[in-house]
């Protein structure tokens, strides 16, 4: 039996992190400031949380210096702007750097693999932000009651907190949690 007390953790998808990410960016003209997409994804993850009781992306996320991030979204962010580095994977096909602080779509993978729940969620998150610069957008994150300022590191917040701070009750939260196991499970079956 696994312990109760056992972080939640969704398992990552890079094909709907794309996906969602290529949505918004062509919502926006097909490019952006990567700080701004990282902003959307995590209000449109932190959304999904509350609605369906499960993330769309299923990345972890990390509280740094400019507000709560998608931790492995923001890796591959970091690997197109930063280092233009390319190695094949579904976001290299797709998404690239565009300058110093910019991403472009390069080619849209579409939504085939998102739910058109989730589909709704990442266009009513654009139409909600989408007159915002990055840094009010940065700002309102700051605010965000599971954010803390972790100076120049970067902390875990884990959805547990986030589903508190969302209202969400213990047997809410047991829900989500045994989703995340069986969603666990199921992946571990079918990369055998």
């Amino acid at each position: 039996m696994t312990n109760i007390s056992e972080p939640i953790r969704f398992c990552f998808d890079e094909r709907k992190a794309t996906a969602a990410a290529a949505l918004l960016l062509e919502l926006a003209g097909g490019t952006m400031e990567y700080l701004c997409l990282i902003k959307l994804l995590y209000f449109a993850d932190r959304d999904a949380i509350d609605a369906f009781g499960h993330p769309i992306t299923g990345d972890r996320y990390v509280a740094m210096k400019h507000g709560p991030v998608l931790s492995q979204t923001y890796n591959l962010v970091k690997r197109a702007v930063f280092t233009k580095l390319t190695t094949g994977t579904v976001w290299d096909e797709h998404i690239e750097g565009a300058g110093r602080y910019r991403l472009r779509l390069k080619k849209h993978p579409g939504v085939g693999v998102l739910s058109q729940a989730e589909i709704d969620v990442l266009m009513e998150v654009f139409q909600r932000y989408r007159t915002r610069d990055t840094w009010s957008l940065r700002d309102e994150t700051h605010a965000l009651p599971e954010w803390d300022d972790p100076g120049d590191s970067a902390v875990e917040i884990r959805v547990e907190e986030i589903l508190q701070v969302l209202g969400k009750g213990e047997a809410e939260v047991a829900a989500v949690r045994q989703h995340a196991r069986e969603e666990a499970h199921f992946n571990r079956l079918i990369d055998r």
